[in-house]
């Protein structure tokens, strides 16, 4: 069965260019794969690409868990707000692209490629901060381990939840964890860098 999942995706998203359509992207894509390979899925891509953000800036990650943890629920809309700012930005882009006259099928591939590289890095910095701060929150030190746990939690959530819910979860904890510092970039409230 799992085989039958990765060979339709597989072939969505790997299929020889010149036959490759915008039909080949479409959301059913997800939904008819296996609750297995969706859970797998988003724990390696969110471990992936929240990993790439520890390891790249784990010093601004502090930052960002203590501008998010002084209000949850306002760094949940301001999340949100910045999936949707990065999702407009990339659909004008495109839309230009289009006017152009560059091919249908390479403007759709390439914004379906440009899309999910924004949108799960995104996504990852969510995962990384809220990680982090469920690590500190049980007194460990390791921003993996934090990682891990949250990337697992998303992962059982596409595991025995409906697909909608799944990602409204995964989308909650990737915006909880980005909105604290989009929040305070919209307001220029944060801190400025201390000076060695």
């Amino acid at each position: 069965m799992l085989t039958a999942d990765v060979t339709v995706v597989a072939a969505a998203l790997l299929g020889p260019f010149p036959t490759l359509s915008l039909q080949a992207f479409d959301p059913t894509t997800v939904t008819d794969a296996s609750p297995t390979f969706r859970a797998a899925a988003s724990f390696f891509l969110t471990v992936l690409f929240g990993g790439a953000v520890i390891y790249r800036d784990g010093g601004r990650i502090e930052a960002a868990v203590e501008s998010s943890r002084r209000r949850p629920l306002v760094a949940a809309l301001y999340g949100l707000m910045a999936f949707g700012v990065v999702t407009f930005f990339v659909a004008y882009a495109l839309s230009q692209l289009a006017n152009l006259g560059v091919g249908a099928t390479a403007v759709g591939v390439i914004g379906v490629v440009v899309l999910g590289i924004a949108l799960l890095t995104l996504g990852g910095l969510g995962f990384a901060v809220v990680g982090v701060w469920v690590t500190e929150v049980f007194g460990g030190r390791d921003p993996w381990i934090g990682l891990v746990g949250v990337g697992a939690v998303s992962a059982i959530a596409w595991l025995v939840l409906p697909v909608v819910v799944s990602l409204v979860v995964w989308l909650a904890i990737a915006a909880v964890g980005i909105g604290g510092p989009a929040r305070e970039w919209v307001h220029g409230s944060a801190q400025p860098a201390q000076s060695a």
